[in-house]
């Protein structure tokens, strides 16, 4: 079947559309691919910030053998790609600076141990001293290794009520003041306690016998001749607590005792002297050539 000329234009023309369509279409393809390859894309413009962790720096200069607190330590915000041997401050609270660190300087990891060691725990240039306790004398045995206390001593006089006495009243002053805790028993400060299911005590912690403290060497001479001649007592403080007050002597009320004089004991008398007795002389007979005995001196009289 022929095709008519009005039918041959028509189908000339819709030909004709198709490919101006089409050739737009690939002009409109080419722009937007060229466009998308010259957009940058906002995310990837900019470098994308690195979240900030808080690190651990010192606050405080710390010596070798501190037990660090949260006192000593502040928080720094930092990029731990830079700095990933930096620590944190629940790497480091408790533990004890194994070797010095500077103010203000991020606290490795590597300076810090779980030493539970009683001698790398005492600081350079101190000592660690134990005196006797009860729970009278450590606070009814609520003193706990960190903590903070003064130290007062009671020296008897004639009118203590028991123990030893001396002469004249007694007298208590205080004696030490924020003297460190270093251990109390056999529990080192910086180290757990043993705990049982979710952290819960085992046991009740049985009482001490003894509370170490940290004393300057001039302090250990002091606190040695005061347990040598009198009693010792802990008062516990707050640990925000640093006030160094006046030292404070308190002496028992009443009159000033007087000393009995023990009077010295008795000459004994002396032991009359008894003159010796003359020996005696023998008696002898004489008649002529003859000589006869008649008392030798032995007999008895």
């Amino acid at each position: 079947m022929r095709l008519g000329l009005k039918a041959k234009l028509t189908i000339a023309v819709g030909l004709a559309a198709a490919c101006a369509f089409l050739l737009l279409g690939i002009r409109a393809m080419r722009e937007g691919a060229a466009m998308a390859r010259n957009a940058v894309p906002p995310l990837l413009s900019a470098k994308a910030p690195v979240p900030a962790v808080l690190l651990v720096q010192a606050a405080r200069a710390i010596r070798t053998g501190e037990t660090i607190t949260a006192a000593m330590i502040r928080n720094a915000a930092g990029d731990p790609a830079r700095f990933p041997a930096a620590a944190t401050s629940a790497e480091v609270v408790g533990k004890v600076a194994t070797r010095d660190i500077p103010m203000r300087a991020l606290i490795a990891r590597d300076a810090v141990g779980m030493e539970s060691k009683l001698a790398i725990r005492v600081p350079m240039g101190m000592r660690a001293v134990s005196i006797d306790t009860t729970a009278e004398i450590a606070v009814a045995g609520l003193v706990r290794p960190g903590d903070r206390v003064d130290v007062q001593v009671v020296y008897p006089g004639a009118d203590a009520i028991s123990g030893a006495r001396g002469t004249g009243r007694s007298r208590a002053q205080a004696l030490l003041q924020m003297v460190q805790v270093l251990a109390v028993g056999e529990l080192v400060v910086g180290t757990q306690q043993p705990s049982g299911v979710d952290g819960a005590l085992s046991s009740p912690p049985p009482p001490a016998r003894t509370v170490t403290l940290a004393l300057t060497p001039e302090q250990v001479s002091t606190l040695s001749l005061a347990k040598s001649t009198g009693a010792l007592t802990l008062s516990l403080r707050n640990p925000a607590d640093s006030a160094q007050v006046k030292l404070a002597i308190a002496s028992s009320a009443g009159p000033e005792p007087v000393a009995v004089p023990v009077p010295p004991p008795a000459a004994a008398a002396p032991v009359p002297r008894v003159a010796p007795r003359p020996a005696p002389h023998a008696i002898e007979l004489v008649v002529g050539d003859r000589r006869e005995t008649i008392y030798s001196g032995s007999a008895g009289r």
